[in-house]
């Protein structure tokens, strides 16, 4: 186990659930070595140390910004979901962290899994950033994709995966959205917050409708327990901890922490 997992004190089982993910331990990994390398630099390590990934193209970041949200004379301000060229240690960090944070936000119960991302580290402004554009990504992906099923009383093994998905990708753009709200509201422009406001209760109407078709699916396979396959155990277990990790979120605080303004009139 690496030393970034370790700090996160997750649970067996939440251990079980995210390691199996491709690409958690060599995130983990990474912000390890890379958390030490900035420890030992001073600014002139720093700098040096972005010229020589100025060179190395494979380690750029394309950054695509909401609308609304582009830096003031930045290549794509006024055009939405322009990708913009980003180079640079931070810019490495802040990929790894929110990459690393996603995969336990979606799949452990960890109230706080961007718990790091702080003002005085190295990537604080570049994460926050990038968990914009993530929390974007998948506040649009979530509206393109299909309508649940209104009729609770007909629970398919299919639409409840569907339901289980949908809940991962909203808690992770909850906890990035949170994660942005600690950052204070004088972060933003008026406009800017009031969006992002929008954004969160959207997110927490989706969140309310895949619990309640988790809840049906989880009351009717009760019922049926005995002669269910492996595979519907297995959905079973994951709605669970699903909901487990929810009501963890709540009794930690977190949901309730950040309320970004919808109507600033």
């Amino acid at each position: 186990m690496n030393e970034t997992t370790r700090k996160l004190s997750l649970t067996a089982t939440d251990l079980r659930m995210v390691r199996r993910l491709v690409g958690f331990h060599e995130y983990g990994h990474a912000l390890d070595h890379l958390d030490k390398l900035t420890d030992m630099c001073d600014e002139e390590d720093i700098v040096a140390i972005n010229q020589i990934l100025a060179d190395r193209p494979e380690f750029d970041l394309f950054v695509a910004m909401p609308d609304g949200f582009q830096k003031e004379g930045s290549p794509s301000e006024g055009r939405e979901r322009e990708e913009d060229r980003r180079s640079g240690l931070e810019w490495v960090i802040g990929l790894a962290r929110v990459e690393f944070g996603a995969m336990v936000s979606g799949f452990s119960s960890h109230p706080d899994p961007y718990q790091w991302v702080q003002p005085k580290s190295i990537a604080y402004t570049a994460t926050l950033q990038l968990l914009l554009e993530g929390v974007a990504g998948h506040y649009q992906a979530l509206k393109n994709s299909a309508q649940i099923d209104e009729q609770l009383g007909k629970i398919y093994d299919d639409q409840v995966k569907s339901a289980l998905a949908k809940a991962r990708r909203v808690r992770i753009a909850r906890m990035m959205l949170h994660t942005l709200g600690k950052a204070g509201l004088e972060t933003y422009t008026g406009a800017q917050a009031e969006r992002l406001g929008l954004v969160q209760n959207d997110l927490d109407r989706t969140q309310n409708e895949m619990r309640r078709v988790i809840r049906a699916f989880l009351s009717a396979w009760t019922l049926r327990e005995t002669t269910t396959s492996i595979s519907q155990r297995e959905v079973a277990i994951a709605c669970r901890a699903q909901l487990a990790a929810e009501q963890r979120e709540l009794a930690a605080g977190t949901a309730t922490v950040t309320h970004f303004p919808v109507d600033r009139q």
